[in-house]
C-alpha cells in the first residue's frame, strides 16, 4: 500500500530547508558533493528556459518530506537533462519512493521536451536500466548512463 505522494517540491523556505537537510543526512558518503551551502543554492527553483532546475518531493501521509530528487538542464550541451540530487529517508527505503521519484522526473522531462537525452551518474546500474538508460562509461564502479528520447 502506497503511503506517500510525489509532487513538485514546495518552494517555501521551510520546505527547501527540509529538502537540504534530507539530502545532507541521507547521503553522508557523498558529503563533498552534497555540502549544505551548495545544496541551498542548487535546490532553489529555476524555471527559466533553457537552464531550468526542477525538484520533486515525496511526502508521507502527514505531509512530511521523505524523499527528494532533481532534474536540470545541462548548461554545456543542448537538449541534455541531468537527474541529480536524490535521497530517500532511511525509514522509507525499499517502499518504492526512489523508483517513484525517478519515474516522475523522467516522465516530466519527456512531457516537456520532444527529444533529447537524460544523464545520470550512479553506482546502481540496474536501477536505471529499467527505465531504458544505457551505460556510456564506468569509472570506479560509477556508471554514467544515458537515456535518449
Amino acid at each position: 500500500m502506497k503511503t506517500y505522494t510525489i509532487r513538485p517540491l514546495d518552494t517555501t523556505s521551510l520546505a527547501l530547508s527540509d529538502a537540504v537537510d534530507l539530502l545532507c543526512s541521507n547521503c553522508p558518503s557523498e558529503s563533498e558533493r552534497y555540502e549544505k551551502s551548495r545544496l541551498v543554492t542548487e535546490i532553489r527553483p529555476a524555471d527559466a528556459q533553457p537552464f531550468y532546475r526542477k525538484f520533486f518531493g515525496a511526502y508521507d501521509f502527514d505531509g512530511t518530506l521523505i524523499g527528494v530528487g532533481g532534474i536540470k538542464a545541462a548548461d554545456w550541451a543542448s537538449d541534455t537533462h541531468i537527474l541529480y540530487m536524490m535521497a530517500v529517508n532511511k525509514d522509507h527505503r525499499g517502499k518504492g519512493v526512489g523508483a517513484a521519484l525517478e519515474s516522475i522526473r523522467i516522465q516530466w522531462v519527456r512531457d516537456k521536451f520532444p527529444s533529447g537525452r537524460c544523464l545520470v551518474s550512479t553506482s546502481h546500474k540496474k536501477r536505471f536500466e529499467r527505465w531504458g538508460f544505457k551505460t556510456a562509461s564506468e569509472v570506479n564502479n560509477r556508471h554514467l548512463m544515458i537515456l535518449e528520447f
